[in-house]
Order: C-alpha cells, then sequence, then structure tokens
C-alpha cells in the first residue's frame, strides 16, 4: 500500500497541491494519506475525493481568504515597502491581536466549514488521519478517522492547525496546539498501519523526520527553493509554490538532475569521457591559478580541480561529476534568466544557455566591502575557472548524441 504524509507548514501548503498532481500524473494509487496542521486539511480534502477542488481553491487563494489580511499590505510586506498606510494598518492589527488575545482564526474555520465533508470523508476508501497536542499535560494525539468521534472531525482538523498565536475555540472544553510540536509530518501514522511504501511531502528541508522506523520505506519530496513564511504569502507566491511542488516532485521520480532545474540525466561515462578530452594546457593554467602545481595533469583535475569546483558551488561531498557539470551549468542558466519550470534534456538546457547568453558583470553583483575583499578575490578567480571550464564542456557536450 502507499501512503503519504504532509507536512504542516501554513500558506507553504500549496506544495502538497502541486506534489500530488504529480504523483497522480504519474500513475500513482494513494491509499492512505495523513498530515499535520495544513496538511491534514489537503490530505482530508483528497481522502473525500476533492482534490480538484482543492486544487482550485489554492490556485485562487489570497491572504484575506485564511488571515483577514489585506493582500496589498502583504505584498508590501514581503516587498519590503513599508509606506505609512502599510505600517498603521499592521500596527492595527497588532492591537487587535493583542485585544483578542491570538490572531482570529474565524476565516480559517470558514474555509474547513466550506470545503471538508465529514460524510464522504468517512465513507472514503481512502485512510486518513491527523496529529494534535492536547493542552496541558502536553499529550500528542495522533489519531485516524475511525477514531475521530462522529462530527468532531472538522474540529481535529483546526485543532491540528492550532499554530500558536492563532485564537481557536476549545475542543470538548480541552484546549489543543498545532501537532507540528509534537510530529510535523507524520509518517509513523502510515508506519503503524503497516504501509509499505510511503512518500512523505516535506515542507521544510532542513528538519528530520521524527519517530519514524528506520526500516520503513519512505521517499521524501524536498522542496528546492524556500516556499516563504507560513502566515506571509501572496497568490503569486502560492502559485509559485505549486509549481515547486509539481516540478520537485517529477524530478524525484524520474531520477532528474539539477538543483533548481530539471534535467533528464545522462549515462555519468559520456560525462567522464568529455572531461577527458579538455585540453592538458587548459588544465594546467586553471591549476595554476588555483594554486596547484607538479602534479599529473588528469590527477589535477579529477583530484583537485573538480573538488575544488564542487565545494565553491556547496553541493554533497556524493555528487558525482554529472552534479558536478549541471550544477555549473545551472549557474549560468540563472543568470540568463533561463525559465525553471520546464523538463529539459541536457543538449536543450545547454542551447538554452548559450541562445540566451548575454555580458554578465561578477563585479557588480557583489557588494564590495573591505573586509570582504580577500573573500571577493577567490569568488572572481574561482568564477574565472568555472567559466572556462564550462565554455570547454558546452563545446564537447554540443558535439555528442545525449
Amino acid at each position: 500500500m502507499l501512503g503519504v504524509a504532509l507536512e504542516g507548514g501554513g500558506a507553504r501548503g500549496a506544495f502538497h497541491i502541486g506534489a500530488i498532481k504529480a504523483l497522480l500524473e504519474e500513475g500513482y494509487k494513494i491509499d492512505g494519506i495523513v498530515g499535520t496542521s495544513i496538511g491534514a486539511f489537503n490530505a482530508a480534502m483528497f481522502a473525500q475525493g476533492d482534490f480538484n477542488q482543492c486544487f482550485k481553491l489554492w490556485s485562487d487563494v489570497t491572504p484575506e481568504m485564511l488571515f483577514d489580511i489585506e493582500g496589498r499590505h502583504m505584498e508590501n510586506i514581503i516587498n519590503r515597502n513599508l509606506d505609512i498606510k502599510t505600517i498603521s494598518y499592521f500596527s492595527g492589527e497588532a492591537k487587535k491581536i493583542i485585544l483578542n488575545r491570538g490572531i482570529d482564526a474565524d476565516n480559517l474555520r470558514k474555509v474547513v466549514d466550506d470545503f471538508i465533508d465529514e460524510d464522504k470523508l468517512r465513507k472514503s476508501k481512502i485512510d486518513f488521519g491527523l496529529v494534535t497536542v492536547e493542552l496541558g499535560p502536553l499529550t500528542p494525539i495522533k489519531i485516524l478517522k475511525e477514531d475521530i468521534p462522529k462530527g468532531k472531525l472538522k474540529d481535529f482538523i483546526m485543532a491540528s492547525a492550532r499554530y500558536p498565536g492563532l485564537k481557536m475555540e476549545p475542543l470538548d472544553g480541552k484546549a489543543f496546539l498545532d501537532g507540528g510540536i509534537y510530529d510535523n509530518c507524520p509518517v509513523s501514522l502510515l508506519a503503524n498501519k503497516k504501509y509499505d511504501k510511503i512518500i512523505a511531502i516535506r515542507l521544510n528541508s532542513t528538519k528530520k523526520l521524527r519517530h519514524i522506523d528506520k526500516n520503513v520505506n519512505v521517499v521524501e519530496i524536498q522542496p528546492s527553493k524556500d516556499l516563504g513564511g507560513t502566515f506571509i504569502f501572496t497568490q503569486e507566491i502560492a502559485h509559485r509554490n505549486m509549481k515547486l511542488g509539481y516540478y520537485d516532485t517529477i524530478k524525484v521520480i524520474r531520477k532528474l538532475k539539477g538543483r533548481e532545474y530539471y534535467i533528464k540525466p545522462i549515462d555519468d561515462e559520456v560525462i567522464f569521457s568529455k572531461l577527458l578530452e579538455i585540453p592538458d594546457e587548459m588544465i594546467l593554467n586553471i591549476g595554476k591559478s588555483m594554486g596547484f602545481s607538479d602534479i599529473q595533469v588528469r590527477r589535477m583535475l579529477f583530484e583537485y580541480i573538480m573538488p575544488n569546483i564542487s565545494k565553491y558551488l556547496n553541493l554533497d561531498k556524493e555528487a558525482t561529476y554529472q552534479d558536478i557539470i549541471i550544477a555549473l551549468f545551472e549557474e549560468m542558466a540563472k543568470e540568463r534568466e533561463i525559465e525553471q519550470f520546464k523538463i529539459y534534456s541536457l543538449k536543450e538546457f545547454i542551447y538554452n544557455i548559450k541562445e540566451n547568453d548575454k555580458d554578465i558583470n561578477i563585479q557588480n553583483k557583489i557588494n564590495i566591502s573591505i573586509r570582504g575583499l580577500k573573500r571577493l578575490a577567490i569568488e572572481n578567480l574561482t568564477q574565472v575557472n568555472v567559466e572556462i571550464i564550462n565554455n570547454k564542456l558546452m563545446e564537447l557536450l554540443e558535439e555528442t548524441d545525449i
């Protein structure tokens, strides 16, 4: 059985929707879905058979729909355009929050009431569960739909999303907190129900999954970019995060290469053979500029220059030569503002870079300070070497059938 766990993260939950869309298009059949906070809401919508409606909801979402905050002021905050009207607006909102002892959650409740159908959810053959935390002794509640009292399913979804600072009504006289305090991506709910494959759709790639057995088969879908704030967002950010969710999931399923782009892999031997074709004189000159000398040419390339470039690009130690080369090309693609949300062949990626070539003045992109002069010199030196290798490899790879 295949289960999906959706991590909590407020407005970043748009990422879930793109990810699920990709899973469905790739032919995956989801037998069970669980979540925490916004993950619980998105999971419930899918389990009750209303994914298309959920997709439309996130496509149309605005700050006003969720938090009773005017969209234009939200955009000003994100764009750091703090004019007098925006400062005055949020000052007034802060006073209301203090007087109400929390951020008003009426809009959130209305969304849950309007879109969650308890009867449909209970009748669905798809497993559903969520996590919340009862206040007092801080007791975690990991619960599946069959164990939630009848008529209380919406209340439990709200309890799972009771982020600190939100004002919410108690449930049966008890206060609850956001389930993320205990387990923000409840893989364990599915593992305990003996799911043999679990996909965890993450919203925060910096934190490790919690409360899972090492023997459980878990595939993680990680966002390739920061998804933004929990509450601070715009419709444009929501749309971008849906695209990220879609393409980052496709990347995992199809084993695509790239950190911020989506590139079909080629045989590692092709990359290795092209590295061997780089002229000795070029390697020696690059090595000399990096401070390497009296080293055999190929050893200099593979044991000194390539690891140095990998480090410069902040790649993992496990990065292959193909990973390093594609990361080099990605830097060029970003400078040339190549479209991100598209699946490229390597040859097509190189073609787009060359077609969009333009003069890039690295010096003007770096904020120079007296303390940063030494670091600047090192970065520019490395950048020169990166450009030299990039250009030569593009030339060599263009001649190859890839």
